[in-house]
Parts: C-alpha cells; sequence; structure tokens
C-alpha cells in the first residue's frame, strides 16, 4: 500500500447493479484494478459499491465507467447489452 497517499484519499459510494457473490467479486476486482483505487467493497444487499481512492490518479466517473466495461450498470454507466448478455446465467439483474 501506498504511504501518504491516505491523507488525499476520498470516500464514494456508487450504486452499481449485480445479484450474486460472482457480481461482487467482478465488480471488486475491475475497481481494486484501477490505478488510485485502494479499496472497494460492493454490498450485494444495498447494490452499493463503498470506494477509497485518490482524485488525482483516477475519478469517480473513470471508476464507473470501468464497472459499466465489465457488464454492470451504475447510476451515470449502462454496461453494453452484448456484454451484459455474456455475463453467467446467476449474474443477470435487468428484468
Amino acid at each position: 500500500m501506498e504511504t501518504g497517499a491516505q491523507h488525499n484519499e476520498k470516500h464514494a459510494m456508487l450504486n452499481v447493479k449485480g445479484s450474486c457473490e460472482m457480481c461482487k467479486e467482478r465488480i471488486e476486482k475491475a475497481a481494486q484494478e484501477m490505478k488510485g483505487v485502494t479499496f472497494a467493497s460492493w454490498e450485494l444487499e444495498n447494490q452499493v459499491l463503498h470506494l477509497n481512492y485518490d482524485p488525482d490518479k483516477v475519478t469517480e466517473d473513470e471508476i464507473a465507467k470501468v464497472i459499466a466495461a465489465v457488464g454492470h450498470d451504475t447510476d451515470k454507466y449502462k454496461a453494453d447489452q452484448a456484454t451484459y448478455n455474456a455475463l453467467p446465467a446467476c449474474c443477470k439483474y435487468r428484468d
């Protein structure tokens, strides 16, 4: 973990759609692989992703785009239909 980065760290909560533990793993992995993200935890029950990140390295907007790119809708960005369709059956959350 980077030292000295915590003083500039921000906390954010993003609404992210998903339906199971596989979704949780995919969402958290996508966020954590981004440079500047130091913590990511998605709550299945509330459909909320808690994040700690360095705003000098990454924005909430960029994180939301990456989450949508792996198949999960956020308030701002929707996963494209082909990506969503490729998710395992247990991960389908759209009606």
